[in-house]
């Protein structure tokens, strides 16, 4: 059984889901509940007592300017700093210091925002709702809907003064590995496989193997598709659009519409390639009113790459490939060393 991320190896298969980004021109959109929240309930509500407005992006970001008010949590970033890419989620003592030591109360709310559609805040997000911040919300827009609306920024981040976090940790907000094969065949708990149609039909391979859990109940729904416009990502790496406002969330009517074969009354399990992307689909959820989601933290490149585990569309990764690409690729460097040389 992996006891890890496989942290490395996870990097090199992993091809690096470029950037958290967005696309063309759509206002944000009316939340059907209270955890997602919108530009006007951030102006009417962060600089309440008790409220913490919290960037979530990384030093070289947010150095560029944040909203007024807003605090950090290292450099890295909210969603590196509470998690390890080995062993995942930290354990609750560790971020409890973490938290704390960063000026956050478990009793506060806490409002977490960062690029428009970007998987941080959901991630950092899904950490607090998990240790028991049951007040904790996510600016989907972000600082994209917050400039948009010609709301002023400053360099200036806020440090606040250290505090007590007790986490009431909520064990039920977690799926393990153990658990995920506990429940294949539960009829009353279903998966959602927030990946692309790609990686769940294993013509994407991440892992030791491509495919997906072979759960009974199980669908698959890229969280890009609760997007106003779910190709934003890859327009604006193709430089069709120049802003990020096409990761939008859909109306509730249409979210609705796109998770309408999942029953709100029953339990959801969440999972994508390493638990990242599945945090912005279990909010949204949340945010729906269901009532029982979870995030398997440790996801496919776990799962996938333990062979004692079941899967379906299952591929293989191609190393004998892989490896002749690499020798091309060091062929090459040899020859450009060789031009330079001369030179």
């Amino acid at each position: 059984m992996y006891a890890t991320r496989l942290g490395k190896l996870g990097n090199v298969w992993w091809l690096a889901g470029l950037l958290s980004l967005f696309g063309a021109g759509w206002p944000g959109t009316a939340f059907a509940g209270n955890i997602i929240v919108d530009t006007e309930y951030v102006l009417k509500n962060k600089d309440k007592p008790g409220v913490i407005l919290l960037d979530a992006r990384a030093e070289r970001d947010y150095k560029k300017g944040v909203i007024h008010g807003a605090s950090v949590i290292g450099a890295k970033g909210a969603a590196v700093e509470l998690r390890d890419m080995d062993a995942r989620i930290l354990p609750a003592a560790k971020l409890e210091k973490i938290l704390g030591e960063a000026g956050i109360a478990q009793s506060n709310e806490i409002i977490v925002y960062g690029d428009k559609g970007d998987n941080g805040p959901y991630v950092a997000f899904w950490v607090l709702d998990h240790l028991g911040a049951d007040k904790a919300k996510v600016y989907h827009g972000g600082i994209d809907d917050w400039t948009t609306a010609k709301n002023p920024i400053t360099n200036e981040v806020k440090k606040l003064p250290a505090a007590t976090f007790t986490a009431k940790v909520q064990a039920d907000r977690l799926a393990t590995t153990e658990y995920v094969q506990k429940n294949l065949k539960n009829k009353d708990v279903q998966f959602i496989d927030s990946r692309t149609r790609k990686e769940n039909s294993g013509d994407d391979i991440r892992a030791l193997r491509g495919g997906y859990i072979p759960a009974v109940n199980h669908v698959n729904i890229p969280h890009e598709e609760g997007w106003k416009d779910p190709d934003t990502l890859k327009k604006l790496a193709d430089k069709q659009v120049e802003n990020r406002h096409g990761a939008a969330l859909k109306d509730p009517a249409e979210l609705k519409a796109l998770y309408k074969n999942l029953d709100p009354n029953k339990e959801v399990v969440a999972y994508c390639q390493t638990g990242t992307r599945s945090t912005q689909t279990y909010a949204v959820l949340r945010d729906m009113g269901f009532k029982k989601v979870r995030n398997y933290d440790d996801s496919w490149i776990v799962w996938g790459s333990n062979l004692d585990l079941p899967t379906a569309n299952t591929s293989y990764f191609d190393f004998v490939k892989v490896n002749a690409a690499m020798k091309r690729v060091d062929d090459l460097e040899k020859k450009v060393e060789a031009l330079i040389a001369k030179k």
